[in-house]
Parts: C-alpha cells; structure tokens; sequence
C-alpha cells in the first residue's frame, strides 16, 4: 500500500496530509496502551477502546488513499467515542473534544489544491 506516491501528493493539500499522518503517528503511538489494557484487564471498555483505535488508524491510512468510506468510518468511530464518553459520565465539552478531530479532517478536506477539494478528490 503506497501512502505518499506522485498521484496523490499532488492532488493534496499539504496541511491535510500533515494533519492526517500526524493522526496516524499519534494513533499507532496511543494503541500501544490500547494493547496493554487489554492484556491486563481485557474489559469491554478496554476491548472497545483498542477496536475503535485499529479503526481509526484503519480509515486515515485509507483517507490518504482517497477513499470516501474511509471518511464515513471516521465518523462513525467518532460518534461512537462520544457516545462512548457521555455514558461513561464524562461531560458533554469532553465528550465532544473526541468530535473535534474528525471535524478538523472534514474543513481539511474542503482546501483546495489547483482550485480542486480534497473532498472532490475522494472516491
């Protein structure tokens, strides 16, 4: 699976891509801890936590390859996280602080690149 090849480096906004494998970086580092609380306490919450982190790393990988449906898994995880942080009692600025992320990926998309959007360029 190539990531960065001459096709889609061109067709991207450069503070999409920083973005994305900025999130990739930070996704493959956090799911070491994922790994851990599973291992020593295999939990629904720990389990949960560790599928909706191999799904996000999962759908930025796709996302750098333009794929749509890789967008709308984002979504989908995220919504789960913030469903995930209110029934756990956290409150609602906490629990939407997950949100952010994948809102920040959607206005990213909107840049253009040579007058044409990341949006436009998912397939």
């Amino acid at each position: 699976m190539i990531l960065i090849n001459q096709k889609n480096f061109q067709k991207r906004n450069i503070v999409l891509t920083i973005y994305l494998y900025l999130t990739l970086g930070i996704g493959i580092y956090l799911l070491k801890d994922d790994f851990q609380s599973v291992f020593s306490g295999p939990d629904f919450d720990n389990i949960f936590l560790l599928l909706i982190g191999l799904s996000d790393i999962t759908f930025t990988i796709m996302i750098l390859n333009w794929k749509k449906w890789a967008f709308y898994g984002l979504l989908i995880t995220s919504l789960s996280i913030l469903i995930f942080n209110l029934v756990n009692g956290y409150g609602i600025l906490i629990a939407a602080l997950g949100f952010f992320g994948f809102v920040i990926i959607y206005l990213l998309l909107l840049l253009k690149k040579n007058g044409i959007s990341g949006w436009k360029n998912l397939e």
